[in-house]
């Protein structure tokens, strides 16, 4: 029973995107626009806007 306090499984942290408000999880790349620390890093449709 003493074992059972840190097994428990929490939902990860999502944050807003600060380009694109699409959710996204803090320090990764924005899986909705590509984009990290207001750089393009990955080429997508929606970086252009």
């Amino acid at each position: 029973m003493r074992r059972a306090n840190h097994d428990k499984v929490s939902a990860p942290n999502v944050v807003p995107c600060p380009s694109c408000s699409a959710p996204m999880v803090p320090h990764r790349v924005c899986p909705g626009c590509g984009f990290y620390k207001g750089r393009a890093v990955i080429k997508s449709g929606a970086a252009e806007s």
